[in-house]
């Protein structure tokens, strides 16, 4: 046991990796004091395992070690170039599709009414079904919807959203209100991932 133990950290590392990056919006959303941890926890134990692993290779030559290094290095690839957001958005718009159809019902059919701002407080049954337990109403007229539930909601770092719009771009890019978008990508009939400045 004692000689696959770096091997074993380093698919822990992996997993550990794998679970900070699917989860990072929520923490860094929700639980912005415990947003560092994970990446603390993971930086010890990379530095701790590669380091070892080298000192092992040079001493042993051993396969094992070299394994423990590949693992680790797909461990960097995957934290720093796997679009972790895009992908669990298209999950989550598959598996919420129906909730989130209900949601935009009742904002159409004025169940559910904004505030000032355009921004609806979702009931606790629906709050999971936009990262800040709101939507933003664009637009909500016999014209089209555009509805926004949010992916995540940055401060200076650019906002992620998922737009319902019933006349597609050009609707949404209507309804730009002084928050530049940087990208548009049509997911599937009337759903867009939209990416801001702010």
């Amino acid at each position: 046991m004692k000689k696959y133990k770096i091997l074993i950290i380093s698919i822990l590392t992996l997993i550990i990796s794998f679970v900070r990056s699917w989860y990072s919006d929520f923490l860094f959303d929700k639980l912005f004091i415990f947003y560092s941890i994970p990446n603390l926890l993971l930086f010890v134990l990379f530095n701790y395992c590669f380091i070892t692993s080298l000192i092992k290779i040079v001493k042993e030559r051993k396969l094992i070690n070299v394994v423990s290094i590949i693992v680790l290095l797909c461990s960097v690839l995957l934290f720093f170039f796997f679009p972790f957001r895009k992908v669990k958005t298209n999950y989550e718009l598959n598996s919420f599709e129906k909730a989130r159809l209900e949601i935009i019902d009742k904002i159409i059919y004025n169940e559910l009414k904004p505030d000032d701002f355009g921004n609806v407080k979702l009931p606790k049954e629906y709050k999971k079904y936009s990262m800040s337990g709101e939507v933003t109403i664009y637009q909500n007229d016999k014209e089209g919807q555009v509805i926004c539930f949010w992916i995540f909601r940055g401060m200076q770092s650019g906002s992620v959203q998922l737009i319902y719009s019933t006349g597609g771009e050009k609707l949404i890019k209507d309804n730009e209100k002084g928050h530049p978008i940087a990208s548009i990508e049509k997911l599937k009939d009337n759903w867009y991932y939209v990416e801001t400045d702010y």
